[in-house]
């Protein structure tokens, strides 16, 4: 925009046609916004009042969605107000410790995670509940469904592959009981989905001693090191678990959901720690 002599004055746009990404610094680059067609009269109310420093057209909306757009590469998330890519959207290519400086705070239903691996928060400075979400398109998100305060970069895209391996994260992650093992800590390399809440034995899998983290969509769940649910055994709650305990690491073979809630329900025989 300094090539114009209009670099940082801009206080409010009108988009005709198309979806224009608007980033605070030149070559698209900084903390980025993607605009639907409209008149957008005060630019503070999304933090970019006086900000603006580079803009662009983007394509449409990302494939399967309605109305929205999808980033283009240097935007790395795009937030969007209604469920299944409806409504306005929001473009994020960085930490945003809170949302409540922008229009977007506790708005976002769903959204689409061009690269990475994002952590949303209810709170604002990444407190209250959060989950991470890695690449793919999030058509709800949960628990955090119009909740979201803060988000931030927290890894790369996790490890997918072919054939039995999922690419993508599961559909709707966040409504159903559901568990990702992964080869790597940290949420890295190959990884299996667990969507029985009865597995005796992991070779069944394909993945029987490989698990090194894990990421529980609900529930507490039970992980033995021997087929059957014996051996060593340790329970685990609803998050992410980015490492495992000496005792289970690369030692999974079997695992079953004892539980919706805790404190547990019952008595979940073998639940306890060993």
């Amino acid at each position: 925009m300094s090539s114009g002599g209009f670099n940082d004055r801009a206080s409010s746009v009108v988009v005709r046609s198309g979806n224009w990404q608007l980033c605070t610094d030149a070559y698209f680059r900084g903390r980025c916004v993607t605009l639907n067609p409209g008149e957008y009269r005060n630019l503070g109310q999304i933090g970019l009042s006086n900000q603006i420093s580079s803009a662009r057209q983007l394509g449409g909306p990302p494939e399967g969605g309605g109305g929205g757009v999808g980033g283009g590469q240097d935007t790395s998330v795009t937030f969007y107000e209604g469920s299944n890519f409806g409504g306005r959207s929001f473009g994020v290519n960085g930490d945003l410790p809170n949302l409540g400086r922008t229009d977007f705070n506790d708005r976002a239903r769903s959204m689409h995670v061009q690269g990475g691996t994002w952590e949303l928060c209810r709170d604002d400075g990444y407190r209250g509940g959060c989950q991470t979400f890695g690449p793919g398109r999030h058509p709800d998100l949960g628990f955090l469904s119009g909740e979201v305060s803060s988000i931030r970069l927290v890894g790369g895209s996790p490890g997918g592959g072919g054939g039995g391996w999922a690419g993508d994260w599961p559909a709707g992650w966040g409504n159903q009981g559901r568990v990702i093992l992964y080869e790597q800590s940290n949420f890295g390399g190959r990884r299996v989905i667990v969507t029985n809440e009865f597995v005796p034995n992991f070779s069944n899998l394909g993945f029987n001693d490989r698990a090194s983290s894990l990421r529980i969509e609900r529930g507490y769940w039970m992980f033995c090191s021997d087929a059957g649910f014996q051996g060593t055994c340790r329970t685990f709650g609803p998050g992410d678990h980015p490492s495992l305990p000496g005792g289970l690491n690369n030692r999974i073979s079997s695992g079953r959901r004892i539980s919706e809630d805790y404190p547990y329900q019952g008595s979940p025989a073998g639940a306890a720690s060993r």
